[in-house]
């Protein structure tokens, strides 16, 4: 139930921003009000739920195949692949992130909690690259940013003009992605 109610709260978002109210969600739910309550007290509870289950889903997706063995370049090319395949396999939730990152609905320390595993995730990567040389200088949160900003923009904007998402577009997407980051040799 849990559950169901998070997706209801994550349509509602998408579709109507935070003018949903509980009733309007639990009906989106198929569950009873109080049924609502008793999973969570108030709105701003349920909204940070789905602020940690879209991390969680984050984290299990783009952070998904890491091989910590393999070397620090394929890792963060398997982040790339990882990243475009997340937001375009599901434009809600591509939505929903976009979202939940303009409008935010929690104090940005809040937000950052939620997210830390993954930041951690791509931050430390890329650190290990700048100290092999294989990375640029710079902030490497900035990197992380332009990474995730990129490709969501490209994204949205191939949905928006109705192109598929082919394999050549996804490989030009990856090879700009780390073009952009890698030291020039």
């Amino acid at each position: 139930m849990r559950d169901k109610i998070l997706e209801a709260t994550a349509a509602m978002l998408v579709e109507h921003g935070t003018q949903a109210s509980m009733a309007r969600i639990a009906s989106r739910a198929g569950v009873a009000t109080g049924s609502l309550y008793n999973h969570f007290e108030n709105k701003d509870v349920l909204i940070r739920a789905v602020y940690d289950d879209l991390a969680r889903v984050v984290e299990e997706n783009l952070v998904a195949g890491d091989a910590p063995d393999a070397g620090a370049p394929e890792r963060l090319t398997r982040y790339i692949d990882n990243q475009i395949t997340f937001f375009w396999e599901n434009p809600d939730r591509a939505i929903l992130f976009e979202y939940l990152s303009n409008v935010p609905l929690l104090p940005g320390e809040e937000v950052l909690s939620s997210f830390e595993r993954t930041t951690r995730f791509i931050g430390d990567l890329l650190r290990e690259l700048q100290a092999d040389g294989w990375l640029i200088e710079g902030d490497v949160s900035v990197m992380g940013g332009f990474i995730g900003g990129a490709i969501r923009n490209t994204l949205k904007w191939q949905r928006m003009l109705g192109a598929d998402l082919t394999d050549e577009k996804r490989t030009q997407m990856r090879d700009m992605c780390l073009k952009s980051l890698k030291r020039n040799q």
